[in-house]
């Protein structure tokens, strides 16, 4: 995953949680964009190995989000990631053990950081839409369900996301809760998935 969250430009009219939370993570997400394997030329196995890392993040991450979140309906179309990436793990036979659970996932306990968590994860389905488009060819038949994401309905689910965040995202407090969330979820990602990650292709 090269995009943890979106840099789109600027739109007039933004919210002030949105425009805190791009500034806050900003140089993070310019990190892991120029570390990401999935930036570079990959086989099948890479894919695989780097899905796997993934899950190991994104799993422990929604069993501690979604039942925050304020709307039970919409909780339902985004709990689902880490089934994503467990399709893609089984439509290419991972063969190895189960990957651990990261133990440092934030875990939120108000709904702004809960915010500020959903804005990573949320936020990794458009910059994986866009991976999808490159990949998809070269490591088929893997389905790339991960990089898939909402599909069709990828632009419409961020634009429901920005809605609540401003609707429950507005005081000085909050921001600034949402804003250390979603840096703490940026920092486990970096140090699980892309740090740990030459180490584990060295035992392989």
């Amino acid at each position: 995953m090269t995009a943890m969250t979106p840099q789109t430009n600027d739109r007039t009219g933004i919210s002030p949680a949105l425009a805190a939370l791009r500034a806050a993570t900003h140089a993070l997400h310019a990190d892991l964009d120029s570390r990401s394997p999935l930036t570079a030329a990959l086989t099948r196995a890479d894919y695989l190995d780097h899905a796997a890392r993934v899950l190991g993040w994104m799993r422990p991450l929604e069993q501690a989000l979604w039942p925050l979140w304020p709307d039970a309906d919409d909780a339902a179309l985004r709990r689902g990631k880490s089934r994503w990436l467990e399709d893609d793990l089984r439509a290419g036979a991972h063969a190895e053990e189960p990957m651990a659970d990261c133990p440092w996932v934030p875990k939120p306990s108000c709904l702004a950081e809960a915010f500020g968590i959903a804005y990573v994860a949320e936020g990794a389905t458009l910059g994986g839409r866009v991976l999808y488009k490159r990949l998809k060819t070269s490591l088929d038949p893997l389905p790339l369900r991960w990089l898939q994401g909402y599909g069709e309905h990828t632009g419409e689910r961020w634009g429901s996301f920005q809605r609540l965040l401003a609707e429950h995202v507005s005081t000085a407090e909050d921001i600034a809760l949402a804003q250390q969330a979603a840096v703490q979820a940026f920092t486990s990602f970096r140090d699980w998935v892309i740090d740990a990650t030459p180490d584990r292709a060295g035992q392989a």
